[in-house]
């Protein structure tokens, strides 16, 4: 039987996060940015791609997800810096690029084109999966090029990560590496991602969480590589919480090579037989059915786009399209292409459990 364990109580009068002068954020002092000039804006063509509001056609049982944040945020010229309870996590030896591992596990669509994306975005049905301390459950979006055996990758959406946060709550979360895995961290554990926005920061819980069957609430997630500096904008919404310099990411200069959606998790393996290796339920638990889909019982992502080598934001492609669920007996996705209103969109989850045996 899984036992769930209770993390150490925190302080609930102790801030999550600290306010910094933006000019003097942790990410800045990356030698590869002494010279960098930070961007307080998209350029034109990247706001002009997120002005095309999706939300309009969610139906009437979803909604917008909202963040926990503070309403006044930081003072001008600060920007907040999310605090870990634990910071050592990023020596973790585990990244979203080894599933289908040991201990490891997606269930994902990827587009199958040889071409170069400049960016890409889903709405995301947010869930709280049921993870105990050692494990980890999420939704994201990601990017990869790789030259040589050396990997540039940007992940981004929510995750329960009970080691990383402290608690089970669902956070915006990202995990990005500038020249290989074992060099990449979550959010802001080492230097690279620029935070603009004096409000949302990586690491925020979610405010609201999906029901099965009942209220859906769904968030959007966007990366774009911006025309003008080369630099890859992460949004939620319409809100621009910052960006990942190109100079740290050499290999997608000219965009990413491949481009992923879907669910990972995570389940401690260190010094254990496969035999007794348990995975966490990915999405909100429930494995997709062909039969008679309701999104109401499925986690989903919809609107799914990506962005053209010459940056155009369409919509992915039905015919050049892969599922990938590499633990099938405990996770699946099922792509459903355009599903009404909601277009592009497919599901995918499953309840975990002895998935490596």
């Amino acid at each position: 039987m899984v036992t769930f364990t209770t993390l150490p109580p925190w302080k609930t009068q102790e801030p999550e996060f600290e306010c910094v002068d933006i000019y003097k954020q942790p990410s800045l002092q990356h030698p590869r940015l002494i010279n960098h000039h930070i961007q307080m804006r998209p350029s034109d063509e990247v706001l002009a791609m997120l002005s095309m509001d999706s939300s309009k056609n969610l139906s009437n049982d979803k909604a917008v997800a909202e963040f926990d944040m503070p309403e006044e945020g930081c003072p001008e010229g600060q920007v907040p810096i999310h605090k870990p309870r634990n910071s050592n996590y990023s020596k973790k030896r585990f990244h979203l690029n080894g599933y289908g591992t040991i201990g490891q596990h997606a269930a994902l669509i990827h587009k199958t084109e040889g071409n170069s994306w400049r960016g890409a975005s889903a709405w995301i049905s947010v869930y709280q999966p049921k993870v105990t301390k050692d494990q980890l459950s999420m939704a994201l979006i990601w990017i990869n090029s790789e030259y040589d055996g050396i990997r540039n990758t940007i992940q981004l959406g929510w995750g329960v990560i009970p080691q990383l946060y402290g608690d089970y709550r669902t956070r915006l979360t990202t995990y990005w590496s500038p020249d290989n895995d074992d060099e990449g961290c979550y959010n802001m554990l080492c230097s690279g991602f620029v935070q603009i926005d004096s409000t949302l920061f990586l690491g925020t819980p979610f405010t609201n969480i999906s029901e099965v069957g009942g209220k859906q609430y769904n968030a959007f997630f966007s990366v774009n590589q911006d025309p003008k500096t080369g630099n890859w904008i992460l949004t939620s919404g319409r809100i621009y919480i910052g960006y990942w310099p190109g100079e740290l990411l050499p290999f997608m200069d000219d965009g990413a090579e491949e481009v992923r959606y879907g669910g990972f998790t995570n389940a401690e393996s260190e010094n254990l037989q496969p035999f007794d290796i348990v995975s966490p339920p990915m999405g909100n638990g429930n494995k997709p059915q062909e039969e008679e889909v309701d999104l109401k019982y499925n986690c989903y992502m919809h609107h799914v786009q990506y962005v053209t080598q010459d940056y155009k934001n369409v919509e992915i492609d039905s015919n050049k399209v892969a599922e990938d669920a590499d633990a099938g007996k405990c996770y699946d996705v099922i792509y459903l292409d355009n599903f009404g209103s909601m277009r592009q969109t497919f599901i995918f989850g499953g309840p975990g459990g002895f998935c490596d045996v």
